[in-house]
């Protein structure tokens, strides 16, 4: 199983566009890794498990989801070694 970590960013997001992403990237078996802290006010991070899904499908997935919410999103996807 491959496991990414996903962070979404918005310019300027308001706490419903945040909370709306949530709820979206749940529907999809995305896990929130952390709480939101001051370091890192716009952007969320996500973790995504995948026995199946390659690079650009989980790219692809995670960005239209974000467009849902709130119009040009910031997706950044790297995938995780795992140990």
């Amino acid at each position: 199983m491959t496991t990414y970590r996903i962070r979404v960013g918005f310019h300027n997001p308001s706490a419903l566009t945040l909370r709306q992403l949530d709820d979206h990237l749940a529907e999809h078996r995305f896990c929130k890794t952390r709480e939101r802290d001051a370091t890192f006010r716009y952007f969320l991070e996500y973790e995504y498990h995948a026995p199946d899904a390659d690079y650009c499908t989980v790219c692809s997935l995670a960005y239209n989801e974000a467009c849902k919410v709130r119009k040009c999103p910031l997706v950044l996807v790297e995938e995780k070694a795992d140990n």
